[in-house]
This record gives C-alpha cells, structure tokens and sequence, in this order.
C-alpha cells in the first residue's frame, strides 16, 4: 500500500492521459460513425426524391392526356347526381385502354372526383364510387378549394399511397380533378433499380380512419419488426425470413433507440454490430399531407465493410491504448523501483535500515552550516562483542536492527539516528544537551529492560552527548560526543554522559 501510494501521481496521470486520448478516438469514432450513416440516410432520402420525381412526371404525362382529352372532359364535365352512374360507365370504357398502358408505367390507379369531393370513378376499384370523401381525404378537398396542383403521401380508408392531384377544366371552368395514384412498393421497385438498395415499407397503423385496411387484398399489411405501432406493407420484396432472423440479431439490440427516434417523428440512421459485419438501418421519414406529420417510413438494411473495419479499427486502438498505458505504468514504475533502491542503498544500512554514515554527515553537515541548534550522541552497545562470541553473528544481527529499532521509535521526526559502524550508532537532536539528555536516558532504559531475539537476552548502551556550541567543525563536535562515550565506558557503562 505504501509502495502504491508513492506511484499514486503515476497512477493517476497516465489514468488521466489514457481517459483523454480514450475520449478522443471515441471522439473521432462518433464523429466517422455519424457520417457513414449520414450518407447511407442521404443515399436512402435521395432514391426516395427521384422516385417522388419520377411519379410527378408520370402524373403529369396522365394529367395532360386527360386535360387535352375533349371526350373525357366533355363525360366528366356534364356528369351529376342524375347520370353518375352512367357517366361512371361511359368514363371507364373510355380510359380502360389507356389505363392497362398506365399501369405499365407503375401507377397504382386513377380516382376522378366532382368539385364536390364525390368519387366519380376510381379505375382500380370499379365498383366502388358516388362516395363523398370530404371527411377521410383532406388533399382532394384541398385542391377543389385551391384549385392547384398537390401531391404528398396520404392514407384513405384502407390504403396509404403517394398522390398527385390536379384539377381539370373545360373552357375556364373547373369541373373537378383527377388523382393519379403511386404504391409504396414502386417507390421500393424504383430505388432497387436505381441505387440498388433494399427497402420495406412502413406506415402507422393509427392513421386509418376505419379498419378495413385489415381486410385488403390488394396491398395487404402485417405487423413491422420495427414497432409494435407499424404496419409493413407486403409485396414482393419482403422476405419473411430474413425478417425474422433481423429481429433477434438486429431490431433487438437497438430496440429502445428505434422506439425513442421514432417518437421525435424525424428521419434517423442506426447500426448493429454482427459478426464482423456492420448492419445500418436508415429509416427516411415520410410525411401525411395535411399536417407534415410522420406517419410512415421507408426502411433499408445495408451492410458497410467501411464501417465494419473503422468499428473494429477503433476498438483494437483502444485496446492497443489500454495495454500501452498499463504496460508503461508497468515499466515506469520498475525504473521507479529501481531509482529508489539505488537511492535507499545510498542512505540507509542495509542491515538496521536506518540512515547510514554518509547520508548522516551530510544533512548533519547541512545543519552545521545553517548554525541550527542540535546535539550529537553516540551510543554503543556494551559488550556486545560477547553477544557475537556466544549466540552468533546472525544473533547479533537481531540485536542490532533491534536496537536501531528501539531508538527510530524514540525520536521525533526531525531527529536523525544512523549507524555509525559495528555495534555503534550516532543520533541528532534538534535540542540542547538538556533536553537531549532525558531522551537519551528514557532510550537508554528502554533498552536495558528490552528481551532481544527470541532467546531474550538482556543487554545495556552506553551513550556520549555533545551539544553544538560554535564548533569549528561537525567532527570536532562528534569528537566530543565520542570522548562523552569512552567517558560512559570508562565509568562502567550502561549510561550517559554528556560534554
């Protein structure tokens, strides 16, 4: 725990270092995700605009056939509530022909409607007209009132479909309008063909104004992988079961992110790792007419070997990183280790692990120089020779790192204690020779009553104190300790004496 906390500032900048460069390639990988989904989103929006285009001009060609058609504009112009349902018959054999030739060109079918929003006759569903849909078709009402030309995706009682909607005249005056209907899945036919991308087509089933979308047959609907509020609209593109291997392995997993994009009502793009294969799902939104509100989308699964390979490029960096960074604090901290070996070897004893001779003099040496107060002792173990006769050297190694030990604890953390040499120890305290004196002698007396090793011999010290006093010289001040020392020898050891 010690040793950590020293490298704790390593610790922490390279933690830093590596959170920031970790921050950055995510950064980067965000910033490169986004724009490979951006353009898959703009591919999809642009296959989208030149199908829409494609059904405005295929709108337009039936729009002027019909408008420069004198005898349809004459049936439509004179029809009522009276003749409608002969009008109804007489239009139909009229347009028949050239509608089997329309429907070639991809259109889904062509409604007629009185400036009153009442179907004449709608050519795909012959039997069905004389209905007023004021109510249930907002962009046919708008353009009997405006009188111009429209066009959006809009639903009806049991099918959405793209439309183009113009108003018909006969010499200045309007006599209603013509509506010329696109499926969804030409919008889909148009887009394999044009950029070769897959697409499926979904629509909110909570905009039909009735159910009986439920029962047809024309363009029938099952519920979307995609969201429990969707409709797919079926045809020939779907594939049952690619669709449901896309639920488990990629509708899943991105479950919540599709649930929560769906609801801001805007076009978005995900991805799906699988495998080693990048899944984009790109869902461009598609707006109701009357209200620009989002009520389908149309849907494309594409694969990206380009975002595949940056995905794992950034995840093999990161990993590379991590193994760098943990791999330098690794090495760093051995140099670390190894300096501060060096750097111990310098100033401690290897054997008592206090400070060593050299390390001592010099900070001594320091002080000396700063005219600090503080006293020298020299201490001694008495007749310790006997203790390397009898027990051992090893035994006498105990004592030895025994006694250092005994006299670190007793000092404060300005002291210094260091072995001199052999069994003899010097000490600074930063006091006078008083004060020095009562903590030498409560040293002194701890050691006397100390058992050392685990034999628990006794031993004794005998110590010399010399007080700095305008000292020519750090060793003339050892000098005097030394002699205080012999003095303490001299006169039967096992105490103090100071000079």
């Amino acid at each position: 725990m010690k040793s950590f906390k020293k490298r704790l500032p390593l610790f922490l900048t390279i933690v830093v270092i590596t959170a920031g460069v970790y921050f950055s390639i995510n950064l980067y990988k965000t910033s490169r995700v986004n724009e490979i989904l951006h353009e898959q989103a703009g591919l999809l929006e642009l296959s989208y605009k030149q199908g829409l285009d494609r059904f405005n001009v295929i709108g337009e060609n039936v729009y002027y056939s019909l408008q420069n058609d004198t005898k349809f504009i004459d049936i439509l112009a004179s029809t009522n509530e009276t003749n409608l349902e002969e009008n109804h018959n007489k239009l139909y054999e009229h347009l028949k022909s050239e509608y089997r030739k329309l429907k070639i060109s991809g259109i889904m079918g062509i409604h007629i409607f009185s400036p009153k929003n009442i179907s004449i006759l709608r050519m795909h569903k012959l039997d069905k007209y004389g209905d007023d849909l004021t109510d249930i078709r907002p962009i046919v009402k708008a353009v009997n009132e405006q009188k111009i030309h429209m066009h959006g995706f809009e639903e009806g009682k049991s099918s959405h479909a793209f439309r183009e909607v113009y108003p018909l005249y006969k010499d200045g005056t309007y006599i209603g309008l013509v509506e010329v209907l696109f499926s969804s899945t030409k919008l889909q036919d148009y887009t394999m063909r044009v950029s070769n991308i897959h697409t499926h087509f979904i629509v909110n089933k909570n905009v039909f104004k009735t159910n009986e979308w439920k029962i047809n047959t024309s363009e029938p609907y099952e519920q979307s992988i995609e969201h429990k509020d969707f409709l797919f609209s079926m045809n020939d593109h779907i594939n049952h079961a690619t669709l449901k291997n896309s639920k488990q392995t990629l509708i899943k997993p991105l479950e919540e992110e599709i649930l929560q994009n769906i609801e801001s009502n805007e076009s978005f793009s995900l991805y799906q790792i699988i495998e080693n294969d990048a899944k984009i799902l790109a869902f461009h939104a598609v707006q109701r007419f009357t209200d620009n509100k989002t009520v389908a989308y149309i849907v494309s699964y594409t694969s990206s070997k380009k975002l595949a390979k940056l995905v794992n490029n950034m995840y093999m960096l990161n990993i590379g990183f991590i193994l760098l960074a943990i791999f330098t604090y690794i090495v760093v901290s051995r140099l670390l280790s190894e300096k501060e070996y060096v750097m111990n070897e310098l100033k401690y004893d290897a054997l008592t692990k206090v400070y060593n001779r050299k390390y001592f003099m010099n900070i001594a040496e320091k002080l000396f120089k700063q005219e600090e107060e503080f006293s020298i002792v020299m201490a001694d173990i008495d007749f310790f020779k006997n203790v390397n006769d009898t027990h051992g050297h090893q035994y006498g190694d105990v004592v030895l790192k025994e006694f250092a030990k005994i006299i670190k604890d007793s000092l404060r953390s300005m002291d210094l204690v260091a072995r001199y040499g052999g069994e003899e120890f010097i000490i600074l305290l930063h006091t006078d020779n008083d004060n020095a004196y009562k903590i030498v002698e409560g040293i002194r007396r701890k050691i006397e009553s100390y058992e050392f090793g685990d034999k628990g011999i006794t031993l004794s010290a005998s110590f010399g104190i010399s007080e700095y006093n305008n000292e020519n010289s750090l060793e003339a001040i050892i000098k005097k300790a030394d002699t205080a020392l012999y003095n303490a020898k001299t006169n039967g050891r096992n105490q103090t004496q100071t000079l």
